[in-house]
């Protein structure tokens, strides 16, 4: 129940006035008591007024902080680094140096192998084994990239224990052997040149040999496309071209020089011999007339011999 103000206001100066009244009168005190009491219950009987709905006051809920959940625990893979481990390449005197982090999951639950990490390495090896046995040596970058691309597919083992792959693959050649490939495809280069150079010098003695001096006018030809023009010089050459001719073909040489026209001189004796055996044509020219006549010389058949004759010789080279 609520009393308005003006109604209390209105209750308390009644009661006031009636207080005083009753003194005034000379009524005992409890009487003004009474009335004052009753008079009270009338007014809250009277003026009594059902209670206003108070507003519902809500208060603002403050604000909700959402947290984030809380990042899952994930547990990778088991994993196993190996490093350093030797595997075959398609040369026999090169062997690759292998390195990963080998991972692997469990296929059949409840396994009872005793280290089911040694079975996906075993595995993973074997599979890396046979990749690497096929890739050769000079293609070590492109190899690593291939067989990285390879072992990071999940693959089983032979008794289907273990699902293992390969991550932070890495494939490289020992610096020893690495020296010795680099030492090798020098050697090789340098190989391939001087077959190259011998075939070009043999080339070109072919050309000179079959071509430029197979005869001797070949040779003039070849000088005198070398030097248009020249043909005088050209005509002083014909000898010389013409003896290159003949050593390029495993010829005898004819030589017309000094030295050997002196050899084929005659001797003095030689000369002297032919002096003596033109004296004797001479006399049996004299002697034709006698012999035609019928009479026969003693020296007929003296002269019926054949004699030589250095005739050109003498006139030649001798001189008294």
């Amino acid at each position: 129940m609520k009393l308005h103000r003006n109604s209390l206001l209105t209750a308390a100066a009644i009661v006031l006035v009636l207080y005083l009244v009753s003194l005034v009168i000379g009524l005992p005190g409890w009487s003004a008591v009474v009335l004052t009491v009753v008079l009270l219950v009338l007014l809250a009987v009277v003026w009594k007024q059902p209670d206003e709905p108070r507003p519902v006051v809500t208060k603002p809920a403050p604000p909700s902080v959402v947290l984030p959940d809380p990042d899952p625990v994930f547990t990778g893979p088991p994993s196993r680094t190996v490093s350093d481990v030797r595997l075959p390449s398609a040369s026999p005197d090169f062997q690759f140096s292998f390195s990963a982090v080998v991972q692997w999951s469990t296929v059949l639950s409840g396994s009872r192998h005793a280290d089911l990490g040694a079975v996906a390495v075993d595995a993973l090896l074997e599979r890396a084994r046979s990749l690497t046995a096929r890739q050769q040596v000079t293609e070590e970058s492109l190899n690593q990239h291939r067989l990285a691309a390879l072992l990071g597919e999940p693959a089983l083992d032979e008794k289907g224990l273990v699902r293992s792959w390969a991550t932070e693959v890495r494939l490289r050649l020992p610096d020893a052997d690495h020296k010795h490939l680099l030492h090798l495809a020098a050697l090789h280069r340098r190989e391939q040149t001087t077959l190259l150079e011998r075939r070009m010098e043999q080339d070109k003695r072919a050309y000179l040999k079959d071509d430029v001096f197979a005869t001797p006018g070949s040779a003039a030809v070849w000088w005198l496309v070398n030097h248009p023009g020249d043909v005088e010089t050209a005509l002083g050459l014909l000898d010389t071209l013409a003896e290159l001719s003949a050593a390029a073909n495993d010829l005898p040489i004819r030589r017309t020089s000094a030295e050997e026209i002196e050899r084929q001189r005659p001797t003095r004796a030689e000369l002297a011999f032919s002096a003596a055996v033109d004296d004797l044509t001479d006399i049996d020219s004299d002697a034709a007339e006698p012999q035609q006549n019928g009479v026969k010389s003693p020296t007929d058949e003296s002269n019926q011999r054949p004699v030589p004759r250095h005739a050109p010789y003498r006139e030649q080279f001798y001189s008294e």
